[in-house]
């Protein structure tokens, strides 16, 4: 903790955390907060961790490659106070939530800490999860871990009650959760029916280089979210997307159309499978099946072979793989993941599209209810966001809500002229608020 100025300005105009938080060493950062009494579950992989020092003004943590991210709003930080704040995504294996029947985990496992910190208003985590994202098929819960280890229930997925400290919203492929505290907290889904469906990303690897006759492919099986790994070897394909379904239904994957006269598989059997209960219950990150393979000839290096993927009596994918094993052209860690090259904290304007100043006259435009419907809620609409009118109106500011979740749905792409020709379709003169000085913001 520091009583210091928390910003100070760069050249660019843009804002570094003071005294060095962002560039200290992380394993320096979580053994000082180790020290902390109110520090229960220290973050065990720094390089999963992003952190920094944050006053009322605000901020992002981001860690990249993975979507996942806390943002925390203006005025969410109570004017006068400085928290030292982390965001971490644990391993599988390391937190094991329990599981029963149909129940499927859908998201990382997320901290986000220290519990137990005082938040005027909601912050928003964002992560993504593997459901088909069809409520109906669904009865998805929020767990949140306590502080003796055991797993809570602390929400339920359109039942949500603007009382509780949670709140969800759930999009194609990401979650945006309001939370009031922080702590480690994941998405378990519970099918309803064999209808439901969880997205699966597979991945090819082979050796990254072969020297002798056997050469190996592997086939990766994990959730399709973005908190994936790095693994040694080659890329040798594109990840594809697979809905795996709730029918108790074994994986099957298969090798065919090898050049009999140059390769020949070592696999015994016809098929390989991964057992539905795997997949759908276990805790393993890296499922996977290794196809061995033998060339004839040491001189052999084109190999041209269709692998098959599917869920018995479900869907299923093919690959057509045409490679030259002797030349390694595909960068493992940076082809398939979605890189993220932004700064993992952001503190205070630097960290929102929308300027501190510009945000408080639009809040006490639309705030306000307007006879003609011409505020927050007209807002909500042209923003598609109808569906949670009684969570922004539950607010003391609803249009502060709003333009919370704006921000964390639009930190890469958001374009503030298109916020502001929302406004003037909305009716309202106030539009020409984005019409500010630099001075202003």
């Amino acid at each position: 903790m520091t009583n210091g100025p928390l910003l100070d300005p760069l050249p660019n105009g843009s804002h570094t955390l003071h005294n060095g938080k962002l560039n200290s060493d992380p394993a320096e950062f979580v053994s000082r907060l180790s020290t902390q009494t109110y520090f229960k579950t220290l973050p065990r992989d720094v390089a999963n961790t992003s952190y920094g020092t944050f006053n009322f003004l605000g901020g992002r943590l981001t860690i990249p490659s993975t979507g996942i991210s806390l943002l925390i709003p203006p005025e969410a930080i109570p004017r006068g106070k400085i928290y030292e704040i982390y965001l971490t995504v644990q391993r599988k294996e390391d937190l094991r939530l329990p599981l029963a029947g149909c129940q499927t985990l859908l998201s990382p496992v997320v901290s986000c800490g220290p519990p137990g910190v005082v938040l005027s208003r909601p912050v928003i985590l964002s992560m993504d999860h593997c459901s088909d994202a069809c409520l109906d098929n669904w009865a998805i819960r929020l767990k949140k871990q306590n502080y003796e280890g055991a797993w809570e229930d602390v929400l339920l997925m359109g039942e949500e009650l603007v009382s509780e400290p949670y709140y969800c919203q759930l999009e194609t492929e990401t979650c945006r959760l309001f939370s009031e505290q922080l702590g480690t907290l994941a998405l378990v889904g519970e099918s309803l029916h064999m209808g439901a469906a969880k997205r699966l990303r597979l991945v090819l690897f082979s050796d990254a280089y072969c020297s002798t006759l056997e050469y190996n492919i592997r086939v990766y099986c994990m959730d399709d979210t973005q908190d994936v790994f790095k693994l040694g070897g080659r890329l040798i394909d594109e990840p594809h997307v697979l809905l795996f379904k709730d029918s108790y239904h074994n994986l099957r994957l298969s090798i065919h159309d090898m050049p009999q006269a140059h390769w020949r598989s070592k696999l015994l059997a016809g098929y390989q499978e991964i057992p539905f209960y795997h997949i759908w219950n276990g805790s393993q990150r890296y499922l996977h099946c290794t196809f061995t393979l033998e060339r004839l000839s040491l001189s052999t290096c084109e190999l041209t072979c269709q692998l098959c993927v599917w869920q018995v009596e479900g869907e299923g994918q093919s690959f057509s793989l045409d490679f030259n094993i002797a030349k390694d052209t595909r960068a493992v860690d940076t082809e398939f993941l979605l890189m993220d090259s932004n700064a993992t904290a952001l503190a205070g304007p630097s960290a929102f599209q929308i300027p501190y100043l510009i945000r408080q006259k639009i809040c006490s435009s639309l705030d306000a209810p307007c006879p003609n419907g011409a505020d927050w809620r007209m807002l909500a609409q042209r923003l598609k966001l109808e569906r949670h009118m009684s969570f922004f109106a539950s607010k003391v500011s609803p249009t502060s809500v709003i333009l919370d979740l704006w921000e964390a749905q639009h930190f890469h792409s958001g374009n503030i002229n298109q916020l502001a020709t929302v406004m003037a379709d909305i009716g309202k003169q106030e539009a020409m608020i984005f019409l500010v000085s630099d001075g202003e913001c």
